[in-house]
């Protein structure tokens, strides 16, 4: 009989149910309790799931025997309830995007989970769409030629949507080795996002070793351009309408409409997967989480440097903090205010 496995949710918000009801409709876990410093939002939970409530995750973790914990907190705190969770001996760990505030809080997690043999994984889900699965097998295939470049683009904030831009670049082009990445920020106001700084607007070029290059910009003026196009030696590869693929190479004129072959898995049916041992990893472990975050921080440190950064980065902090408080990037316009939790005075 398949075993079945005991779940806890720290960050009883928005996605902390969403990712429950997925626990509570799988055969292969029962969710047994909720943390959260909200007493509001965690009555809620606890109702709304029939679970125990807890007020600390330390008291969850030492109680509960958890075998999977879901941190659904915000980024500036999630390292330190990763790491709390492999140290209380729980296997299996899903922490949302982004992985952390830091290269260094990333790295401490990653090492955490390393000493504990606990299985990380982050939720970068567009590694679970199956157009964007079916545009990677289609430039594995060859439809494109060789990949050269591509254009990405998004908003709200690097951390906050940047990250899955980032990840999903990557996951499309077979996850390539970055090597290098100039950048340039701009922060005049005093913007943030779920309690950690926000640049304003932002674009990066990152190579990779196979020699592609990855434009990504985020917030700045039109007119825009689509969210992602592919470019090969070949080809070019873009999203097309119903949820398919355009394509357009030397082998047929015009562009080809191109329908998904396969549905893709949700991600903790993959995490279930590799618990089991069925896998050997899962897409979205840890260290694949890492590259994305040690990009979005590149991005930063080479606007504090003004040059270009090689890989791998070793500044631990936040280089978008390191600026701020050098007074490097002044609040130009005064007033904070946090795009997805509003600071207390945003509603007076």
């Amino acid at each position: 009989m398949d075993k079945v496995y005991r779940v806890g949710v720290v960050g009883c918000g928005g996605m902390g149910n969403a990712h429950a009801k997925w626990f509570m409709a799988s055969p292969r876990t029962t969710l047994v309790a909720g943390a959260d410093i909200n007493p509001e939002a965690l009555a809620e939970f606890a109702s709304a799931y029939g679970v125990t409530p807890y007020a600390d995750y330390r008291a969850m973790f030492a109680r509960e025997r958890l075998d999977i914990v879901c941190v659904s907190t915000w980024q500036s705190v999630r390292a330190e309830v990763v790491i709390a969770a492999a140290a209380a001996g729980i296997g299996g760990i899903f922490g949302e995007k982004p992985m952390s505030a830091s290269l260094g809080e990333a790295d401490d997690m990653i090492a955490a989970c390393d000493r504990a043999g606990a299985k990380l994984v982050v939720g970068h889900q567009r590694r679970f769409d199956a157009r964007n699965s079916e545009a990677r097998r289609l430039v594995q295939e060859g439809l494109i030629g060789e990949p050269r470049a591509v254009l990405a683009r998004d908003g709200l904030g690097l951390l906050n949507r940047g990250t899955h831009e980032f990840d999903e670049t990557l996951y499309l082009l077979g996850d390539p080795q970055p090597v290098w990445v100039i950048g340039q920020c701009s922060r005049k106001t005093d913007k943030w996002e779920r309690r950690v700084r926000c640049e304003d607007l932002c674009i990066a070029l990152i190579v990779c070793d196979n020699g592609v290059r990855i434009t990504y910009e985020s917030d700045l003026p039109g007119p825009p351009i689509e969210r992602w196009t592919l470019y090969g030696s070949d080809g070019l590869l873009k999203r097309g309408p119903d949820k398919s693929l355009m394509l357009l190479n030397s082998r047929k004129a015009g562009w080809q409409q191109i329908m998904l072959r396969a549905p893709e898995v949700h991600q903790f049916d993959e995490l279930i997967a590799w618990l089991d041992g069925a896998i050997e990893t899962h897409r979205n472990n840890g260290r694949r989480a890492r590259v994305t975050m040690e990009l979005m921080m590149a991005l930063y440190e080479s606007a504090r440097l003004r040059d270009v950064v090689v890989l791998p980065l070793t500044t631990r902090a936040n280089p978008l903090d390191l600026m701020v408080e050098s007074g490097d990037l002044p609040v130009v316009v005064p007033g904070r205010y946090d795009i997805r939790a509003p600071f207390p005075e945003e509603g007076k």
